[in-house]
C-alpha cells in the first residue's frame, strides 16, 4: 500500500472511529483500525465485535493495499502533524511507514486478513430517517441505560418504529425514560440498541439526513459516507407499558430551572452513595432537604402549583436532575399518587401530536 492522503481529512475520520476500537485489548487487533486503500478513497474501519464504524476518505493511491495499526497511536500521530500532505507507505513484515514534511514515523501493523469482518448492507431497502430525530431520543433516554453488566438485556435501549412512529425506552429498574416522536418512516423495528452505539451514533452527524437499514442480528446507519452498523442485544426488555402509571391523581408543576437549582444545593449534603433528597409538598410549595450524619443537613423552599394535601416523599436527586437537564419547555408536572408508589415526569408544554416524554421514577425508602 502506498497513497498520499490529506492530513486535516484524515484526522477528521480517526476521530470518529476513536470510540469504536476496542481499548480493553484482551484481542489485540481490535485495539487497531483497519487502512485500505483502492481506487482514489482511503477506506477506514474500526469493530469490538459489537459496535462497528466504517468511513474514510479520498486519497492519491499509487499502489493499493492494506494494514491494520493501533487506532490510538495513529490517530495521536496524525493529530501532531503540521504538513498538509501524509505519505504512507506499507513495508515488508507489516510496517507502516508515515512522511509528513520532515516528520517520520514507523508504526508496527499487522495484516489485514486478520482484522474481522465488519457486517454490511447494501442500504438497498434503507428508510431515510432524519439524524437530529435519533440524536433527541438518544439525549432524552440514554442516561437511564443501566450500567450494571449483569442485566443484560438491559444494557441498551429499546427501539420502536412503525409507519408513523419511533420510539425509544431505557431503564435501569430505578427509573424509566420513554420518548415517542411522530416520524413517516415506514420501517418496522423493535430491537435493543446497546449503549455505546448509542453515544457513537450521537455524535456521528449534525442535521444530515441518514439513511436506516437492518438484518436479523444487525441495525445499520449511514450517514454520508459513513457507516455504522451494531449487533442487536439479545434478550426481553421490560414490559415498559406496565411500569408508566395510569393513573397519578396528585399533579405539582414547577419551574424547571428553580427546582433544578434547589435539588442541586441540597443534594450537596446528601448521603453520597444514595444521592437521596426529600420532598415534602404542601399548598404552594415544596420544600426540597436533605441530611447526612456525616455532612450535616439542608433545606429549601420552591414555589410550586399544588393544592393537594400534605406528601413526603423521597427520591435520588441525580435521578430528577437527569430528567430535568433533557426535558424541553420551561414548566414540568410531576405526578404523585403516594410515598410509596413511582413518580411521573412530564414537560407541561409537549404536544402529544409530534412528541410524548415520559419520565418514571420509584421513591426511596429513608
Amino acid at each position: 500500500m502506498k497513497l498520499v492522503v490529506s492530513q486535516e481529512s484524515l484526522h477528521n475520520e480517526l476521530q470518529f472511529l476513536q470510540g469504536i476500537a476496542e481499548k480493553k485489548k484482551t484481542i489485540p487487533i481490535l485495539s487497531n483500525i483497519l487502512l485500505r486503500a483502492e481506487g482514489d478513497f482511503l477506506t477506514l474501519a474500526a469493530t469490538d465485535l459489537e459496535v462497528s464504524l466504517t468511513g474514510g476518505c479520498g486519497a492519491q493511491v499509487e499502489e493499493s493495499g492494506g494494514i491494520t495499526v493501533s487506532a490510538k497511536k495513529i490517530f495521536e500521530v496524525v493529530r501532531s502533524l503540521a504538513g498538509e500532505e501524509i505519505s504512507f507507505v506499507v513495508t515488508e513484515g507489516s510496517w507502516l511507514e508515515i512522511t509528513c514534511g520532515n516528520s517520520f514515523f514507523r508504526l508496527v501493523g499487522l495484516a489485514p486478513d486478520d482484522f474481522p469482518d465488519v457486517p454490511e448492507n447494501d442500504f438497498s431497502n434503507a428508510q431515510k430517517i432524519s439524524h437530529d430525530v435519533f440524536k433527541d431520543l438518544i439525549g432524552r433516554t440514554i442516561f437511564a441505560v443501566t450500567q450494571e453488566d449483569a442485566r443484560y438485556a438491559l444494557n441498551g435501549a429499546l427501539l420502536e418504529m412503525d409507519a408513523h412512529t419511533i420510539r425509544m425506552v431505557a431503564t435501569d429498574a430505578h427509573r424509566l425514560a420513554m420518548v415517542e416522536e411522530a416520524c413517516d418512516s415506514g420501517a418496522e423495528v423493535k430491537a435493543i440498541v446497546p449503549k455505546k452505539t448509542l453515544i457513537e451514533l450521537r455524535n456521528l452527524g449534525n442535521g444530515e439526513e441518514m439513511l436506516f437499514a437492518q438484518d436479523e442480528h444487525h441495525l445499520f446507519f449511514k450517514i454520508g459516507h459513513r457507516v455504522l452498523a451494531t449487533r442487536i442485544i439479545e434478550g426481553q426488555f421490560p414490559a415498559y407499558e406496565k411500569v408508566i402509571p395510569a393513573e397519578n391523581p396528585l399533579a405539582v408543576i414547577f419551574a424547571k430551572e428553580a427546582m433544578a437549582g434547589a435539588i442541586r444545593r441540597v443534594s450537596l449534603l446528601a448521603n453520597e452513595r444514595s444521592r437521596a433528597v426529600r420532598f415534602k409538598f404542601a399548598a404552594g410549595e415544596v420544600t426540597v432537604s436533605s441530611s447526612n450524619p456525616e455532612l450535616g443537613e439542608a433545606k429549601e423552599t420552591v414555589a410550586v402549583q399544588y393544592e393537594g394535601e400534605e406528601l413526603e416523599v423521597s427520591f435520588n436527586a441525580q435521578y430528577i436532575l437527569d430528567f430535568l437537564a433533557a426535558v424541553e419547555g420551561e414548566e414540568v408536572v410531576f405526578r404523585l399518587k403516594d410515598p410509596a408508589s413511582q413518580g411521573l415526569l412530564e414537560s407541561c408544554e409537549q404536544s402529544s401530536e409530534t412528541s410524548n416524554y415520559k419520565y418514571v421514577i420509584m421513591p426511596m425508602r429513608m
